[in-house]
C-alpha cells in the first residue's frame, strides 16, 4: 500500500513539474543585444531566427526581443556583412552576441587595356564584326556606321555620312570619347577630337568594332569618361585576294577601292595587305562637297609566340563646310544672302605609321606593345569680308598715312596651315 502511494505521488510531482515548465516555456520572452566582434559597433537590421520558423529582426541599438519562447531552442543571428551564429536559449537574457565580420566572395574581374570580354569584363560594349560591317558599311565614316548602336547618337556635316561626322556616347562627344585603331590613339593631342575625315574607307579593313559605353574597367585613361570606340583591321587572312569594288549614289556619291592580300603565298609565318580607296560627294547640304583619299599597307609576321604588326595608313581629305550663318540684315534679299554663304575649305594629309608587338609569355600572361608615328599637315580657308588691313598686317607698303589705314578695309582669302 505505501509502494502504491509512493509511485502515485512520483506521478503526479512529475506531471506538475512538466506542465510548469511548458507554461513557463511558452510564456517566455527572450532578449539580445548583437554587435561586430572586431568593432563592438551594434549590428542593426540582423535576422535572428527560430530553427522552427519565426523570428525578428535586431533595431539600430543591435537590440532584439523574441516573445513565446523555450528554452533549448535553436537560435540564428544572420547578416549579409557577417558570419551566421548559432546558439541554445539557455535564459530570458541572452547576454552580448558578437558576429565576426565576413567578406561575400565575388566573381573575378578582368582589367584589359583595350579590349572588352563578354560575360568577363564589367563594362557596357558591343562589338561589331566583320560580318555586321560587310552587311550595312557602304562610304560612310565610321559615327555613322555606329549610330544603330545603344547609348550612340552620330551626326555628319555632309548630311549623307561622308566628309566631316561627329559621334557621341550617352550624351559625351567624342572630345571625351578615346578613340583607338589598332592600338594607336586618335584623339587630338591638344584638343582631343576625332578627324574621322582622314581615315576615309577605314572599315574595309576592319576586323571589328568595339564601343565601350561609360568609363568601365579599362586603362584608357580619364579622357575616355564617356566611354571608347576601337577598331581592329585585319592583315593576315586564309586565301590570296586581289578585290576592285566601285559604287555611285546619291548626291553624286563615288567610291573606288582596290584591295590586294597575300593570303598564304608568302609563307605560313608572313602576311601582307594593301588597300587604295577613293571617296568623293557633293553631299546632301550645299557646299559640302568632300574628296577623300586613303592607302592602307600592312605587314604581319609570326614566330612562336610573338607577332609582329607593321602598318602605315596615309589619307588625305578635302572638303568644305559651310558654318556662317546669314546675317540678319540679309534675310529678305536673295542676292545678298547667297553672296554671303561662303564655304570652308579644310585640306589635310595624314600619315599614320605602328608597330603591334604581342608575345605569349604564357597562358596566362601577354606583353603588348605599340609604338607609332603621326604626322600630318595641311590647311583651312575661309572668305572673309570688311577685314581691316592693319589685323592681317597689310599695311607694310605704307602707301596712306597711319590715320587713313586704320579705316582701310578689304575682302580676302585666309588660308591657316596646321602641322
Amino acid at each position: 500500500m505505501l509502494i502504491q502511494r509512493n509511485i502515485q505521488f512520483f506521478f503526479v510531482t512529475c506531471l506538475s513539474i512538466c506542465m510548469m515548465a511548458s507554461l513557463y516555456a511558452g510564456d517566455m520572452t527572450v532578449s539580445g543585444r548583437v554587435i561586430a566582434a572586431d568593432s563592438g559597433e551594434p549590428v542593426a537590421y540582423a535576422n535572428v531566427i527560430l530553427e522552427d520558423g519565426g523570428g525578428t529582426i535586431t533595431d539600430k541599438a543591435g537590440e532584439f526581443l523574441l516573445s513565446a519562447v523555450g528554452i533549448g531552442r535553436e537560435i540564428t543571428i544572420s547578416h549579409i556583412a557577417y558570419r551566421d551564429t548559432s546558439l541554445i536559449i539557455s535564459s530570458e537574457n541572452l547576454g552580448i552576441i558578437r558576429l565576426m565580420p565576413t567578406v561575400l566572395p565575388g566573381r573575378d574581374v578582368l582589367v584589359t587595356a583595350t579590349r572588352a570580354i563578354e560575360g568577363v569584363t564589367p563594362v557596357a560594349f558591343s562589338n561589331l564584326s566583320a560580318e555586321e560591317i560587310r552587311m550595312r558599311y557602304t562610304v560612310e565614316d565610321v559615327p555613322m556606321m555606329l549610330t544603330l548602336e545603344p547609348g550612340v547618337y552620330s551626326y555628319s556635316e555632309s548630311g549623307n555620312g561622308t566628309g566631316y561626322s561627329y559621334v557621341q556616347i550617352r550624351g559625351f562627344d567624342q572630345s571625351r570619347i578615346a578613340v583607338m585603331l589598332d592600338n594607336v590613339p586618335l584623339n587630338d593631342n591638344e584638343s582631343h577630337q576625332v578627324y574621322w575625315v582622314d581615315h576615309a574607307d577605314i572599315l574595309a579593313d576592319a576586323r571589328d568594332v568595339q564601343i565601350q559605353r561609360g568609363i568601365g574597367n579599362s586603362l584608357y585613361g580619364a579622357a575616355a569618361f564617356g566611354g571608347s570606340i576601337n577598331v581592329q583591321t585585319r592583315i593576315a587572312q586564309p586565301e590570296p585576294e586581289l578585290a576592285l569594288t566601285t559604287g555611285y549614289g546619291s548626291y553624286n556619291t563615288q567610291k573606288i577601292t582596290l584591295q590586294a592580300n597575300s593570303g598564304g603565298k608568302l609563307g605560313e609565318n608572313l602576311s601582307a595587305s594593301a588597300r587604295f580607296s577613293a571617296i568623293s560627294s557633293d553631299g546632301y547640304r550645299e557646299y559640302h562637297d568632300s574628296r577623300q583619299k586613303a592607302f592602307a599597307a600592312g605587314i604581319e609576321h609570326r614566330h612562336g609566340a610573338m607577332t609582329n604588326q607593321l602598318r602605315a595608313l596615309i589619307g588625305y581629305e578635302n572638303a568644305n563646310l559651310a558654318w556662317d550663318g546669314v546675317p540678319a540684315a540679309d534675310i529678305d534679299n536673295r542676292e545678298a544672302r547667297r553672296r554671303g554663304y561662303k564655304a570652308y575649305t579644310d585640306d589635310f594629309l595624314q600619315q599614320i605609321y605602328s608597330l603591334n608587338t604581342l608575345y605569349q609569355i604564357h597562358s596566362g600572361l601577354v606583353f603588348r606593345n605599340v609604338a607609332y608615328l603621326v604626322k600630318g599637315n595641311g590647311y583651312y580657308e575661309v572668305a572673309k569680308s570688311g577685314e581691316n588691313f592693319y589685323k592681317y598686317n597689310l599695311d607694310v607698303l605704307d602707301q596712306y598715312p597711319d590715320s587713313v589705314e586704320w579705316t582701310l578695309e578689304t575682302d580676302l582669302l585666309r588660308r591657316k596651315w596646321v602641322e
